[in-house]
């Protein structure tokens, strides 16, 4: 994701990611500090127990959650691998998302030296 403090773009590696995780996490910005990851937080479940299948450098999706925006409460979908959001197990989830809020999938389109991002509602 994106982190405008430090002009990182979204789907770049930050320049602070080193062998022990951030190599600024005492003085991360606010947009690292309030960012939640609903896999951490425990609130991804498929059929009433939580799943590790869902992590997201297994399941290949980052989901994020933003209350009261403009257009509600909406979770945003990010593939880390393209097509991760329309494969088992993020599927189910992505499916029950969309059925209680808008979604929004974030794909990376890496067929060329710049990185562009296709984003479809649900």
């Amino acid at each position: 994701m994106a982190v405008h403090e430090l002009s990182k773009s979204q789907y770049t590696e930050c320049e602070h990611v080193c062998a022990n995780g951030c190599g600024i996490y005492a003085q991360r910005p606010t947009s690292c500090r309030t960012f939640e990851c609903q896999w951490l937080r425990g609130l991804l479940e498929v059929d009433g127990s939580f799943d590790p299948a869902l992590r997201p450098d297994v399941c290949g999706v980052i989901f994020d959650y933003q209350p009261g925006t403009t257009f509600g409460d909406v979770y945003t979908v990010w593939e880390v691998e393209a097509g991760a959001a329309g494969k088992a197990p993020a599927l189910e989830i992505v499916r029950g998302l969309a059925e209680r809020f808008l979604v929004v999938v974030m794909t990376p389109d890496l067929s060329s030296d710049e990185v562009e991002v296709r984003r479809r509602v649900l």
